[in-house]
């Protein structure tokens, strides 16, 4: 929601490929995001984040983040990154790693400053659409998402619609406020 490749509210190692860009909406009671996300070099995204609220529009923010170390069979991916970077709002820096794990789990540790202050986590469970359908059915890729953002739960799913179409929905526990985004990424 923030712009930077991630979750729900929290970042992952995770960053769009070299040349690669990406545009989204979210919206939830009355607030809304607009993010751009870009990857500028290898291992390297920078994003924007156009946040309104009540009709009125934010202060826009720009993030980075960089991705230190590619996951392997076994070690996880690590990543670094800002969000905020020009400080407008609320500039926070944090690490994190990402791990897949047997059985369609993924899961996502970090720590940081400012938003990010203290430990936040996701776990990611990516369900097979072979196995709710039969093969050929056309059901999308779906994920179920539970994190921790460092202050409340936030669930959601995450549905792949088409090649780089991706529609998220969910409830971030923080605001009691249901989500509903929309993202495409090329």
């Amino acid at each position: 929601m923030s712009g930077t490749t991630g979750m729900i509210r929290t970042p992952t190692a995770d960053v769009v490929r070299s040349g690669h860009t990406g545009a989204g909406y979210y919206y939830w009671q009355d607030n809304g995001n607009g993010v751009l996300v870009f990857g500028a070099a290898k291992d390297i995204e920078v994003s924007t984040a156009a946040p309104w609220n009540n009709g009125t529009s934010q202060a826009w923010t720009v993030n980075a983040k960089w991705n230190v170390s590619q996951e392997t069979l076994l070690t996880p991916a690590i990543a670094v990154g800002c969000e905020d970077v020009d400080g407008r709002n609320r500039r926070s820096v944090y690490g994190v790693v990402s791990k897949a794990l047997p059985y369609g789990f993924r899961v996502h540790v970090g720590t940081g400053t400012g938003r990010f202050e203290g430990m936040f986590g996701a776990v990611e469970k990516v369900l097979n659409p072979t196995s709710l359908k039969k093969q050929g059915s056309g059901f999308p890729v779906t994920s179920l998402i539970v994190e921790m953002d460092g202050k409340k739960m936030n669930y959601g799913i995450r549905m792949r619609l088409a090649r780089g179409l991706r529609l998220d929905g969910g409830w971030l526990g923080q605001d009691e406020k249901m989500y509903l985004g929309l993202t495409f990424t090329q």
